[in-house]
C-alpha cells in the first residue's frame, strides 16, 4: 500500500512537472510568435519595396532611358532583383519559422491537456500524505518543527515587505518635494539676480506650496514607516518642516534682502529634504536586501518540507 501510494505520488509529481514545463514553453513560443508576426509584416513591406524597384526598371521611363544610355540598366536591374530575392527568402524563412512555432504551441497544448489534472492530483496526494504523517509520532514531530519554522519565517518576510512598502511610499512623496524645491530655487535665483517681480515670486511660492504638500504627506507616511521599523526593532528619527518659509513678506516687502532670506530658507529646506530622502532611501535599500534574503530562505524551507513529504513512506 505504501509503495502504491509512493508510486502514485511520484507519477503525479512527474506529470505535474511536465504540465508546468509545457505551460512555460507554450508561453515562450507564443511570445516568440508574436514577435515573429511583427517581423513578417516588416519583411512583407520590404519585399513590396524591393519588387517595386524592380518594376520601375522594367518599365520604359526617362530613368530607364538614362540607365540604358549609360549602359547601367542591366546591372541596376540585376542588383534590384537580387535584393528582392533576398527579401523574399527572408520572408519565406520567417514564415516557415512561424509554422514551426504554431506546431510547437499545438504540441505543448497536447501535453497540457494530457496532464491538466496532475496538479490537483498531486495536491490531493500531498494532503493525504501529510495527514498520514501527522498520525505517526516520529514524523509528526519533524513536520511540526518544520511548520513552526516556516510560520516564523513567513512573519519575518511579511514584516520586511510591509516596512519596505511603507518606505517606498515615503520616497514617492519626498522625491516630488525635492523637484518642487529645485524649481523654487531656480525661480528664487531669478528673483535675486534678474528682478523677476511679482510673477516669478508667485510661481516660486507655487512650487514651495507643492513641496509643503508633498512633505506633509511624507511626514504622515513617515509615522507608518517608523511603526513598521519598530516591529523590526529598528528606529528612524526623521521629521521635515518647511512651514517657516516666508510668503507675506516676500510679496509685500519685495526686495533684495527679503528675497535673499527666502532663498536661504528654501535652500535649507532643500538640504533637509535631501538628507531625509537619503536616509530613507538607505533604509529602504537595506530592507529590500533583507526581504529578498528572507524570502529566499522561506522558499528554501517550503521546498525542503515538500521534498521531505514526498520522500516519506507511510505505514
Amino acid at each position: 500500500m505504501a509503495d502504491s501510494f509512493f508510486d502514485r505520488l511520484t507519477d503525479a509529481k512527474e506529470r505535474k512537472y511536465e504540465l508546468e514545463k509545457a505551460q512555460r514553453r507554450q508561453q515562450q513560443y507564443r511570445s516568440r510568435l508574436n514577435e515573429l508576426e511583427r517581423q513578417i509584416i516588416r519583411l512583407e513591406l520590404d519585399l513590396e519595396t524591393e519588387q517595386a524597384d524592380v518594376d520601375k526598371l522594367t518599365r520604359m521611363s526617362l530613368t530607364n532611358l538614362f540607365h540604358t544610355i549609360l549602359r547601367s540598366k542591366d546591372e541596376q536591374l540585376e542588383l534590384e532583383r537580387q535584393q528582392a530575392l533576398a527579401a523574399a527568402l527572408k520572408l519565406q524563412e520567417a514564415q516557415q519559422e512561424r509554422d514551426k512555432l504554431k506546431e510547437e504551441i499545438f504540441q505543448a497544448g497536447v501535453i497540457i491537456t494530457d496532464n491538466i489534472q496532475a496538479e490537483q492530483e498531486y495536491k490531493k496526494l500531498m494532503i493525504e500524505q501529510e495527514l498520514a504523517l501527522k498520525n505517526q509520532p516520529d514524523t509528526a514531530t519533524v513536520l511540526t518543527v518544520m511548520e513552526n519554522e516556516i510560520a516564523e519565517q513567513t512573519v519575518v518576510v511579511r514584516e520586511l515587505n510591509e516596512a519596505f512598502t511603507a518606505g517606498r511610499r515615503v520616497l514617492a512623496s519626498l522625491e516630488p518635494a525635492i523637484e518642487s524645491l529645485d524649481k523654487a530655487i531656480n525661480w528664487g535665483n531669478w528673483d535675486l539676480w534678474a528682478n523677476g517681480g511679482m510673477v516669478s515670486t508667485h510661481i516660486k511660492h507655487g512650487h514651495i506650496d507643492d513641496a509643503k504638500q508633498s512633505i506633509a504627506t511624507a511626514n504622515h507616511q513617515l509615522k507608518s514607516f517608523k511603526d513598521e521599523l519598530a516591529d523590526l526593532k529598528q528606529n528612524l528619527n526623521i521629521h521635515i518642516d518647511i512651514s517657516s518659509l516666508l510668503k507675506f513678506g516676500d510679496y509685500w516687502f519685495d526686495g533684495l534682502i527679503t528675497d535673499w532670506i527666502v532663498q536661504k530658507r528654501i535652500n535649507e529646506a532643500q538640504d533637509r529634504t535631501s538628507e531625509a530622502t537619503h536616509q530613507v532611501r538607505t533604509v529602504v535599500k537595506t530592507l529590500q536586501t533583507e526581504y529578498t534574503s528572507a524570502d529566499s530562505i522561506l522558499s528554501g524551507m517550503k521546498s525542503k518540507r515538500i521534498a521531505w513529504l514526498e520522500q516519506q513512506q507511510t505505514t
